[in-house]
């Protein structure tokens, strides 16, 4: 593999599983809160207690998701795992959770990433981050929407 490369577009040949886990902790640390509070935070006029309580927490995700999938190289299927972190997939839990509760969520949300989107020309961005470079991750999905036979067709210039 190339070094200094930390993105990549990947097109698997088949989703083979999507693996739903708890994540290590269910709330954010202290640490993860101080990240996230800073990255909000703007100058004030305000003392900082007042600014904190101004800030809103996004809900922490309380599970890891993962494909398995296939990709072809040397005539033959190579099997990956990877994390999804893409903003999407969580906000697409949430959604799941509100609408269907802590029970039903897990039906619409793997008919979402099982069923519909591998269906799509499904593509993978993946990314590392720079403190484990070696350690890939699936940052996007991305499934661009197919041209009807009619789009196809190049539309005259002049």
């Amino acid at each position: 593999m190339e070094h200094n490369v930390t993105l990549g577009l990947v097109r698997p040949a088949k989703i083979t599983a999507l693996h739903i886990r708890k994540s290590a902790s269910e709330k954010w640390t202290t640490e993860e809160i101080e990240k996230l509070e800073q990255l909000q935070r703007q100058p004030s006029l305000f003392d900082e207690q007042e600014e904190r309580v101004n800030i809103r927490r996004l809900e922490k995700v309380p599970f890891d998701f993962y494909y398995s999938y296939e990709c072809w190289g040397d005539d033959e299927p190579k099997s990956h795992t990877h994390k999804i972190v893409d903003w999407e997939v969580c906000q697409l839990y949430r959604n799941t959770l509100r609408s269907h509760g802590p029970e039903g969520w897990v039906v619409p949300f793997r008919a979402k990433l099982e069923a519909q989107l591998p269906t799509r020309n499904l593509m993978f961005l993946m990314g590392t981050l720079h403190r484990f470079p070696k350690q890939w991750l699936i940052v996007s999905l991305i499934y661009p929407p197919k041209p009807h036979s009619e789009d196809a067709r190049q539309i005259a210039l002049f």
